[in-house]
């Protein structure tokens, strides 16, 4: 291949991992923003990527396929913001290529990371993913790791790797309850993949039974999850595929009620999501999220979430407060978001920033 062959196909495979973005448009708009930081995402890691583009209004999705020389391609994109921090959302391994080249370009930046599983969720490769992300903090190379999840950054930080928690929010105050589908009620049940064993749906599936009328929207499911919704006779329209993610709004918003009551999370995205669009979300006692709301906590966070006939409860109690679960999130958003510019300042050691973020809508 000639030079200039070379050269096109680089340029074609940086591109690829960009996910054809348009980078004059893309740097332009983060150039009007001059935000704090920028981030970094893999876009096919849907919780962190929706977490990260709140988070981060200055995000750039890239995919987890970086080389050598694709790395220098994207650095020269983020050095071209002119910010100098970068936030990495969970170091994929190929993202070491683009650490590399920022640490070459000779410009003095600051790279930080997030880390969006917990303790309970800590599998060999996730926790062998963690141990080389605390080594290069410890290096120097990475700044600081912010947690998700609460509690965790003491851990480290007691071992002497410089970590932070980091508030969730969604950019997003619904101005009432939604409009749902007619009939029902209509119950949203969905994950990219609903047989993960922090995710079955099982308990939740066999509540709505007690739910006169009720139909199951659900998404991600599996063959056995297919067979286990017939044969308790629950009126469900099932896909086994997840619900692309510039679809999920409006999923969302069709719902009576969603329901996430997972058994094990960092801080669950979509409970955060179905309030945006003004629709309740039950959660598993798992996360930090409500625990600033006694009336939210107390009927959104189900306390038992492997009791079919405790879900249920919580289900019927959710239906009948549609519209004041949504009013009391409407009041609670706004200390939550300031909470969340709070939290991204001192993780960025930027204590005393005017503005972290934009104002919520």
């Amino acid at each position: 291949m000639s030079f200039l062959g070379r050269m096109i196909a680089k340029r074609r495979r940086a591109k690829n991992l960009l996910h054809g973005l348009d980078e004059h448009a893309w740097l332009e708009r983060v150039r009007k923003m001059s935000p704090l930081a920028v981030a970094v995402v893999e876009p096919e890691w849907r919780g962190v990527f929706s977490s990260m583009a709140n988070l981060f209004p200055a995000c750039l999705s890239v995919g987890d396929a970086m080389t050598k020389h694709s790395a220098e391609r994207v650095a020269d994109l983020l050095l071209q913001t002119g910010v100098d921090r970068f936030v990495f959302a969970e170091m994929p391994r190929t993202y070491l290529h683009l650490l590399s080249a920022l640490e070459r370009a000779g410009r003095k930046v600051a790279v930080y990371a997030t880390w969006y599983n917990s303790f309970m969720m800590s599998s060999q490769r996730s926790w062998n993913s963690l141990v080389d992300l605390t080594k290069l903090v410890a290096a120097g190379r990475v700044r600081k790791i912010g947690f998700a999840k609460t509690g965790m950054a003491d851990v480290f930080n007691r071992r002497g790797i410089p970590a932070a928690f980091l508030a969730h929010a969604i950019n997003k105050v619904p101005t009432t309850s939604s409009a749902p589908l007619a009939g029902g009620p209509h119950l949203g049940l969905t994950a990219v993949n609903l047989s993960i064993w922090r995710k079955l749906p099982y308990a939740t599936l066999a509540a709505t039974t007690e739910v006169p009328g009720a139909v199951v929207h659900m998404a991600g499911a599996t063959g056995q999850i297919v067979d286990f919704t017939r044969e308790l006779g629950i009126q469900a329209e099932i896909r086994q595929q997840p619900i692309p993610q510039q679809e999920m709004p409006a999923f969302l918003r069709s719902m009576h009620l969603n329901l996430y009551v997972t058994l094990s999370e960092c801080c669950p995205m979509v409970p955060l999501e179905s309030l945006a669009e003004g629709v309740p979300c039950l959660l598993g006692p798992n996360s930090h999220l409500f625990e600033d709301s006694e009336y939210l906590h107390s009927r959104l966070v189900v306390s038992y979430p492997e009791r079919n006939e405790v879900i249920a409860r919580y289900i019927s109690q959710a239906l009948a407060e549609r519209a004041e679960i949504v009013a009391a999130y409407r009041s609670w958003a706004p200390r939550n978001w300031q909470r969340c510019q709070e939290s991204i300042a001192s993780f960025l050691d930027a204590d005393g920033a005017a503005t972290v973020l934009p104002a919520a809508a």
